[in-house]
């Protein structure tokens, strides 16, 4: 789930900052893989201080096995910060000789890293570090990747080929090069199936739903209503905590460019933007009064005025919204990958405690399919490899790796004959990897350290690798492993196993959608000028400044002051000329697209 700068396919993760693991149902800590602080193979100086790799030009292509360590931002938060030490590094460390060295944080502690020339050797386009790609080519902080890609990057090359080509043309300053790789390519099954669940939305505790007698619900204000009436009765959590139905974190506009618009049927899209999953219309966030972005601040306005809304989140960091949800102190997610797991379990003492999307109050169920994204997220995030990388050759050998079906299958289930082998003839998951029910399950998955990786992989967790499963084999649907919750759900609303089934029934029966439709013009949107940039970087900054005075507004006449007057400040600031700006390149590229029988 991305929040960037400039044009990327449509969103199915992330994070954010995090997002990145929303395949596993019971992994609500499986984004906070723990990284060892002592390094395995060398220090994180190697990266910086040794000499270039060895190989470099060598005849046979044939690279060396001596230890090295990488230094990789990889952004979220410091449970991933440091030397790597989890299953799957370990097999990493004996197939390549590598360590990975990882560094955390926002896009504001890596463009100050970037702007003062403390480079580590991999960094990753997050936030409005995206704006930065062609100021990054311009001052050869980042390297070219065509010759590392021919020689090393037969995956690469395989499987991701028109995302090479959308990359030369949209984020190479003009040059036809390669620079950045993308994340999250991926190719629609002939006959999808829908997936667990959707993918982001509102997540609610669906315990406490069917404690209060699961009401029908048919629009948001009987989605508030519902939350209002569990809050009353359930105003506390075991341990005398204060319950809120909604929360959110501090400088990070995620919980208000995704929950609500995703559950409206949009995607979040780059320079502040929205995107309509079922005609690919954009909605300009900041200056669309009446647009799904302002109607969503309006609908946690309604929350907070109704006491629904946790005045903690406008100053929390992330990890502690992430436990909120975990002890019960939040009883509604953002996000799939957020279900609250065995923690929630724990915590509350009930066995079909677990955050889902309840279906009723709102029409989008996104993400529901796996979906052709021939350009993955595009810059958000890409991968570049930067100047002080002493060993590009043996970087683009792991990104490669990565982006195969070996690879994939490693990063993204964990080591064979560990986590999954072939039984039967099929790839399947085995071992503690197999049992999400296990009390232990979060803690094994994290230090198997499955998804952490998806930013340094250019193929999608559900990419249908040439045994014809998924990269992913959690995403298989297992009965065996269906949570309580899950079949409860299904059971209560029509469907036979899991909630995507019911998603999916709707989304059929023309009461919901879904993001099913790739828009191709969508990946050829070119670069906005540097002072468009800029003042789209502002906007972020005032709005997240300001956003506890729209949510805060004592009635409607102060709310709707509050978004007028913060309109005109974004007119003032020169926001409508930045989206005149973007506006033209998405015609430009529509035309392109139609052009060249590209739609």
């Amino acid at each position: 789930m991305k929040k960037r700068r400039y044009p990327l396919a449509m969103v199915l993760v992330m994070m954010l900052l995090m997002l990145s693991a929303c395949s596993s149902k019971n992994n609500t800590n499986d984004t906070n893989n723990a990284a060892s602080s002592e390094p395995a193979a060398s220090n994180g100086a190697d990266a910086s201080t040794d000499t270039p790799d060895a190989s470099a030009g060598s005849d046979n292509g044939e690279l060396p096995r001596d230890p090295i360590t990488l230094k990789v931002f990889i952004g979220g938060t410091d449970d991933n910060k440091g030397v790597w030490n989890t299953s799957i590094a370990k097999e990493i460390q004996k197939k390549f000789g590598i360590t990975l060295d990882f560094i955390t944080g926002d896009d504001v502690k890596e463009k100050t890293l970037i702007a003062g020339g403390d480079l580590p050797d991999v960094i990753t386009t997050g936030g409005s570090v995206s704006a930065l790609v062609d100021s990054l080519i311009q001052g050869g902080q980042v390297i070219p990747l065509d010759d590392l890609i021919a020689k090393y990057g037969q995956n690469i090359t395989k499987n991701t080929p028109q995302a090479l080509d959308i990359m030369k043309a949209t984020a190479s300053n003009n040059t036809g090069k390669v620079y950045f790789l993308p994340v999250r390519v991926n190719k629609a099954a002939s006959t999808p199936t829908p997936l667990l669940t959707a993918l982001a939305g509102f997540y609610t505790r669906w315990d406490l739903y069917k404690a209060i007698g699961a009401p029908a619900m048919s629009n948001e204000d009987d989605f508030l209503k519902v939350n209002k009436e569990m809050q009353d009765k359930f105003p506390k959590t075991k341990d005398g905590k204060k319950t809120y139905a909604f929360s959110a974190w501090a400088a990070d506009p995620f919980p208000y460019i995704i929950s609500y618009p995703f559950s409206m049927g949009y995607n979040n899209w780059t320079a502040d933007t929205s995107i309509s999953a079922t005609t690919g219309d954009v909605v300009d966030n900041y200056l669309d009064k009446d647009g799904v972005f302002w109607n969503g601040i309006k609908f946690f306005n309604k929350a907070y005025r109704m006491g629904l809304f946790d005045p903690e989140g406008f100053t929390q960091k992330i990890d502690q919204y992430i436990a909120k949800l975990n002890n019960g102190q939040v009883f509604n997610s953002a996000a799939s990958f957020w279900t609250g797991g065995n923690d929630l379990i724990a915590n509350t003492g009930n066995d079909n405690a677990e955050l889902q999307q309840l279906p009723g109050p709102f029409p989008g169920y996104m993400a529901l399919y796996a979906k052709d994204a021939p350009g993955g997220n595009l810059l958000g995030p890409a991968r570049a490899i930067t100047k002080a990388n002493k060993y590009p050759e043996r970087t683009m050998e792991l990104f490669n790796y990565l982006s195969g079906d070996e690879g994939g299958r490693l990063l993204f289930t964990g080591v064979k004959g560990v986590d999954w082998d072939v039984v039967d003839g099929k790839p399947q998951l085995i071992g503690k990897m197999a049992n999400p029910s296990d009390p232990g399950y979060n803690d094994y998955v994290k230090s198997v350290g499955v998804t952490t990786l998806n930013k340094l992989s250019n193929l999608h967790e559900a990419w249908t690798a040439e045994d014809g499963y998924p990269l992913d084999l959690k995403l298989v649907i297992n009965p065996a492993t269906i949570t309580k919750a899950e079949k409860e759900l299904a059971q209560q609303n029509g469907a036979e196993l899991y909630p995507g089934q019911v998603y999916d029934k709707l989304v059929k029966d023309g009461k919901a959608v879904t993001d099913s439709k790739y828009f191709a013009y969508t990946a050829f949107v070119k670069q906005l000028s540097e002072p468009s940039q800029q003042v789209f970087v502002k906007a972020d900054q005032y709005f997240l400044a300001n956003v506890a005075k729209y949510i805060m507004a004592k009635d409607d006449a102060a709310f709707d002051a509050a978004k007028n007057k913060a309109v005109d400040d974004f007119v003032a600031m020169g926001v409508d000329k930045a989206y005149a700006e973007f506006h033209q390149l998405i015609d430009d590229a529509k035309k392109f697209a139609k052009d060249n029988n590209l739609e």
